[in-house]
């Protein structure tokens, strides 16, 4: 039997009937999953076999946050931001290139090409879906699986790279259920930084040292 792991940012393909909410169902979430049955895993631990997982409609008002049982995972179908690097982003039509977010991808690949990186966000959840998620105004919300530190003067200066192409480069440094943003690590003038957890935000003097504990 194939072994899931259900972590955040990972978009897995589901039984659209199996989906469920603590809140009636918009109708935008019943008819989007209808259409395209992917869900994004959320931060938070898997309890009596419910997975928190999110919604994403085309709008960017449109986020709707539920659960599935495991059960409800359609084998094979688990999609990481790492998978989504592969160039994929070539085979959206020509006028989704215009996109900012989408028009800085190569170059930004060049970037990370050292990195064990994915994409993540509106950007990520189009390249998995072919649904026209990404706006004129999205960010890139890129996604790095290391513990390697930096230091403030190295992600300063890795920040700013990503950030020449007319986007807003978001860059998460994730560890299992755990990450932080390395953008507010650069530029925090504070002694800590949130850190994401699975049961909530903590602050820590140290996210490299914090994300990386089991």
């Amino acid at each position: 039997m194939e072994r899931i792991e259900f972590l955040p940012h990972n978009l897995v393909k589901i039984d659209p009937e199996e989906f469920f909410s603590d809140e009636k169902k918009p109708k935008w979430v019943v008819d989007s999953l209808a259409k395209v049955p992917l869900v994004i895993i959320r931060r938070g631990n898997v309890v009596d076999g419910k997975v928190p997982v999110g919604v994403r409609g085309v709008k960017r008002e449109q986020r709707f946050a539920g659960y599935i049982p495991t059960t409800a995972v359609v084998s094979g179908s688990v999609i990481t931001p790492h998978a989504l690097i592969n160039n994929s982003w070539e085979d959206l039509p020509d006028e989704r290139h215009e996109l900012p977010a989408i028009k800085a991808l190569p170059k930004v690949a060049e970037i990370l090409k050292s990195y064990n990186w994915g994409i993540s966000g509106s950007v990520g959840f189009e390249l998995a879906s072919g649904q026209a998620t990404a706006k004129m105004s999205s960010d890139l919300d890129l996604i790095w699986y290391e513990s390697q530190r930096l230091s403030r003067i190295e992600a300063v200066d890795l920040l700013k790279r990503l950030n020449q192409f007319g986007v807003h480069a978001d860059f998460q440094v994730v560890h299992g259920q755990k990450g932080f943003s390395l953008e507010e690590f650069a530029n925090s003038t504070s002694d800590t930084i949130l850190i994401k957890t699975a049961i909530g935000p903590e602050l820590s003097k140290d996210p490299w040292v914090e994300i990386d504990k089991d």
